[in-house]
Order: C-alpha cells, then structure tokens, then sequence
C-alpha cells in the first residue's frame, strides 16, 4: 500500500514537473497537432446559399471548422490552393477544393506542420470538423447542472453553458456556473496525462438563495444600463444579485459612459441610483453689440450672453432683444469638444425709415378746410405722397348776378373745396425720433357749391390748378407711428372760368398758405 501511494505521488510530481518545464519552455518548440478530423453529417453549411463556395471551376468546395487555440493561424493547400477563409467567433471557416489531399499549417509561435493529409476523402459542398493542439494544453467542454448557465473560467465570462471545445492550458483552473440562485464552483487540472480527445468537466450547482438580494437600479434620462458586458435595461433594471460589489454602466447616444459601483445585501431590498451618462458638450461664446441684451433660447430658457456656456451638443434657437434695438433671432449647433463662436449686432430701431410704405389721416387747417385721407412710400429717403383733401369748412355766402349787363339776382351760394395733391419730397433724419421732408407738389382744388338762396346752382364743379412748396415735419412716438404737422404754401397756376369769376366776386382764392396736422403708420 505505502509503494502504491509513493508510485502515485511520483507521477503527480512528475505531471507538475512537466507542467512547469513547458511554462519555461520557449513557445516556438510546440508542434501543431490535428488531434481530430471529422465529417458533419448534418451540417450543411457548404451547400446552403450565403455560406456555400464555388471554387475556380466553379464546383462547389469542400468546408472546414477548424477549433483554433489561438489566432494567427495560416494555410496552404498546395497545389490544389484554398478557396476561401473566413474567421468567425471560436473558429476559422476554412474553403477548400473537392478531392483535396493535404494541407500545410503554419504559426509564427510554432513550429509547422507540413503535409497534413486528410484522414477521409474530401468532398465537395460538404462540411468538416478539425481541432488543432499547440502542445500546451487540451480542449475541454464546460457544462453545467442547470442549463444555460453562465460560465467563467478564471474569471472570464465565456458563455452559457455548455462551453464546447474551449482549450485550456495546461495547470490549474476554476471554472464557476451561476444562473439565477443556483452556483457552483469546481477547480480542474489538465495535466499531459488527459487524453487527447476532448474532456467533459460538469460543473455541480446549489441553490445560494440565503446569499442574494433584490436589486432595482434606476437612472435618469432613459439611459440604457449595461451590466457584465449586456445592455440588461432602459431606465429600470430589476435582478437579483449575489451578495458582493459591482458595477453597472450607463450609456446614451451623444454621451460619455458613466460608471457606478454598488453592493449587495443578501436578503435585503438594494435600491441603487445609478449615474446618468455625461452628455457630450461644447462651448457657445457669442459677443453682442451692444453687449447688455435680453437672450431666450429655444423661447423660453433665459441665457446669459455676456459669458460662454458649456452647452449639451444641439442646435438652439436664440431670441435677442434690447430696448430701442431690433430684437433678432439666430440660430447656433454646439458641437462635441468644439466651441461655436459668432458676433452678433442688434440694430437700432430707425423710428424714421429711409425706406417705408405709409398710410394716414390729417386735418388741413386754411380757408375751408378738411379732412385729408394720404398714402405713400419712400425709398431711400425720396418720399411720394398722394392725397386727397375732403372739405368740410364752407365759405362765405356768394350772391351770383346776371352778366347780361343788368346785374340781376340769381342765386346766393356757398362752398367747400375738395383737393387732389401729389407732393415728392426728401426725408431727412434730423434725430432718432424727428424727421423733416422738405416737399414740392402739385394740387388740383375743386369746389363744389351748394344754394343758399335761390333756386339755381352756379359755380358748382369750379377747378383750379396749384403746385405747392412746403415741409413734413415727423415726429415718431413709437414704431411705425408718426406725427406730423406740413405747413404748404401753394399757388394757383390755372383756374377755370367759374373759379376765376368766383376768386374776382368774393374772396375764395386758389392756393394761399395751409397747415396740416396729422398721423401716419408706415411699415
């Protein structure tokens, strides 16, 4: 029993020497082995549309899985070549010729293996298996007591379970299964007396309940929460969690990942408030002329212009406003780790516009005189405007009589005179709120008569011609709105025969000096 127990122990230091000569061991000494090539009975990869590959005869190949320990791997299939490779996660797709023979496999770590002939035929639009061994350890399959479980290998999450062909090294290795409550740990060997085939190691699980806790974590914002690598929740996640510490991840588009840490209580309610993701920002610096202005962004929100701000990346809508300035809106988009500069210059409200259309009403103070009804623009300071006078003050009674030479009575009449104008004149901005528009026009008075005395009407539709000199002067209270008072003095240039007889019998006359008091909206 005692030489037993000493041959026993021997070969378990003689396994440990040999796994701590091939840690010391320069890598580039391990062979490539194929410890297994295989036909896939019922997997049809290599003859399905998207995955199948025509070779340059336009046969369909042959395909190999090839189980890989490492990356870095290269082929050669000699003269017959290789169709295609595509490295996928866990394997190389490896495409070859139908009726291959051999192939070459190569490893800068490792030593080559030259003229790998295949164990069976080669044929086309079918699908093979090979693993290959480095030397320095041995494919193992995880599973565990509960099915899709979560696997880690000293601490590495590799999977649900069951983990298949995964190569361990040579040494010492602790694989642990969690799903739910139930866990289960388990330490392996591999040593070089495992068979080259593949080991199946079983993971044995208990359920753990006494050691977790119900876990709700919340963030701001909608951000999504990752957790191990998975994105486990939007807002709210809600699990249960083995008594220890962690770490969760919150992430949001046009954000900075931010990272919490937390600890779990077994059998107690853990609410964590996780960090929302930093939104990513830049700079917007804006200088106003004039510099003290009245700024809302996206209508609402004050802003304090006279300093940059550190802004969320957008595009904001900005108002300006400043008393006796034009208010304006613009427009910015704030970039990620950039910063938007601009300039921005409020104009003054010109109460007397240099380019305007208007519209108004005056009272004409003269010899019978009334209301006047105006309409005009002005472009680049010339100004037009027309206007017509309604009379509403009569004259003087005047006695008509005969021109027979007799003198005899006919009638008794008055007056009133209505007034077409037309003024052009020049504006002139004497300060911000007073203008003068000095004006010349021409005038067309007509009056119309009405009996006193008598039957008959006489002078009824007298017209006289007139062209005017005088001055607008603008006073502007607030926007769009003047005052004004135009003294005019105009004179009569042509008269009809009823009006000159009118203007030799009494003392109605053509033109003579007027003022007119009034408003005007211009736009």
């Amino acid at each position: 029993m005692d030489t037993l127990l000493r041959i026993n122990g021997m070969k378990h230091l003689l396994a440990l020497f040999a796994v701590c000569l091939l840690a010391v061991l320069p890598v580039a000494g391990q062979n490539i082995k194929v410890l297994q090539f295989n036909l896939l009975e019922n997997d049809m990869t290599a003859n399905l549309h998207g995955t199948q590959k025509l070779d340059q005869n336009g046969e369909k190949a042959a395909l190999i899985k090839i189980q890989a320990p490492e990356k870095g791997f290269t082929f050669d299939g000699g003269s017959m070549g290789i169709v295609a490779r595509e490295d996928h996660e866990g394997e190389i797709w490896l495409y070859v010729p139908r009726r291959s023979k051999k192939l070459t496999i190569q490893h800068k770590d490792y030593s080559v293996l030259r003229d790998y002939y295949y164990e069976v035929p080669v044929e086309g639009a079918r699908t093979y298996e090979m693993y290959l061994d480095i030397g320095i350890g041995r494919y193992v399959t995880i599973a565990s007591q509960v099915a899709g479980s979560t696997i880690y290998i000293d601490g590495e999450n590799c999977g649900t379970s069951p983990v298949n062909h995964k190569y361990l090294n040579y040494g010492r290795h602790t694989i642990r299964a969690t799903k739910d409550r139930y866990e289960g740990e388990q330490t392996v060997f591999i040593t070089t007396e495992d068979a080259e085939g593949l080991r199946i190691v079983t993971v044995e699980q208990r359920d753990m309940s006494d050691h977790f806790g119900d876990v709700t974590v919340t963030v701001d914002n909608k951000a999504d929460i990752w957790f191990e690598g998975r994105n486990v929740g939007n807002g709210i996640w809600q699990t249960q969690l083995r008594e220890g510490s962690y770490v969760v991840e919150t992430r949001k588009t046009d954000c900075d990942p931010e990272k919490t840490s937390f600890t779990v209580v077994a059998q107690r309610q853990n609410a964590v408030k996780a960090a929302p993701p930093s939104p990513h920002t830049g700079l917007l610096h804006l200088y106003t002329r004039p510099r003290d202005v009245v700024a809302l962004s996206n209508g609402s929100t004050p802003i304090d212009l006279s300093e940059a701000h550190t802004l969320p990346i957008g595009t904001y809508q900005l108002s300006l406003s400043r008393k006796g300035y034009v208010s304006k809106n613009v427009e910015y988009t704030v970039r990620h780790n950039e910063t938007t500069r601009d300039t921005i210059a409020l104009d003054r409200i010109k109460y007397i516009r240099p380019t305007a259309f208007y519209f108004g009403a005056d009272y004409t103070l003269r010899s019978m005189g009334g209301i006047s009804v105006l309409l005009g623009t002005v472009l680049k300071n010339i100004d037009l405007q027309v206007g017509y006078t309604f009379g509403l003050g009569k004259s003087d009674p005047v006695p008509w009589y005969s021109t027979d030479g007799n003198d005899t009575y006919l009638s008794t009449m008055s007056y009133k005179r209505s007034t077409l104008s037309v003024r052009l004149g020049y504006q002139i901005e004497l300060a911000r709120r007073l203008g003068l528009t000095p004006q010349v026009g021409y005038e067309m008075e007509r009056l119309s008569a009405s009996v006193v005395d008598g039957t008959n009407s006489y002078g009824d539709g007298a017209v006289a011609n007139c062209i005017s000199l005088g001055a607008k002067l603008l006073f502007a209270p607030v926007r769009h709105l003047y005052l004004f008072a135009t003294p005019a003095y105009s004179l009569g240039i042509k008269k009809d025969a009823n009006f000159k007889q009118l203007a030799d019998n009494s003392d109605i006359s053509a033109g003579g000096f007027m003022i007119s008091l009034g408003a005007i909206f211009n736009f």
